[in-house]
């Protein structure tokens, strides 16, 4: 996760902080996390991840069979162009330009998809993210929790991340995968003969 996070969740924590102030005298809980580590680490965020990148991965390789087309294309226009009539080659450099002109279409809309998914999914894991981090704050008492990426200094003392993940899958579990058995289907499952 890139630093998409960084003023999103700062001013949702400094907004919670003045409700949050403790009377005069009591000492003010304070903790930092590194949204980056929980991206990494947390379940929804690893199946994001994954999610990531099989898109990126199926759109690539659609982008690299039509580049491997136009290279066939190329290659078979150098090695037939001496024994080609100019009409013949025209329409192998027309049918060339096209294909490229697929491919950028494919390369342009790749991009776009995904950069759609990212800002999908960075969307959800951020609102999750805030959820969690206003339910465990007050759980825990904190005066005020800050993104890691806004703090100039903060005590290892104060990284709260690794509570933050276990709180955080313990919120938001990752939704089974598509056709996936639930615990207890095999029970309503018509015996086998």
């Amino acid at each position: 996760m890139h630093q998409w996070m960084t003023a999103a969740l700062v001013v949702p924590a400094l907004l919670l902080a003045p409700a949050a102030v403790p009377a005069q005298g009591e000492p003010m809980k304070i903790g930092v996390f590194d949204p980056e580590t929980l991206w990494k680490q947390t379940e929804i965020g690893k199946k994001y991840n994954q999610d990531l990148s099989a898109a990126r991965d199926r759109l690539q390789t659609q982008i690299d069979k039509k580049q491997e087309e136009i290279e066939g294309l190329k290659a078979k226009l150098r090695q037939q162009s001496a024994s080609l009539n100019d009409d013949k080659i025209n329409d192998m450099k027309k049918d060339i330009l096209a294909k490229q002109t697929e491919f950028d279409r494919l390369n342009e809309d790749a991009t776009k998809e995904m950069k759609y998914q990212l800002g999908e999914v960075q969307g959800r894991f951020q609102e999750m993210l805030v959820k969690t981090l206003e339910t465990y704050g007050k759980e825990k008492g904190f005066t005020l929790i800050m993104n890691k990426g806004v703090v100039d200094y903060a005590s290892n003392g104060v990284d709260i991340s690794q509570d933050l993940i276990a709180k955080f899958n313990d919120m938001n579990k990752v939704p089974p995968a598509a056709g996936a058995k639930k615990p207890g289907d095999a029970a309503k499952e018509p015996p086998k003969n």
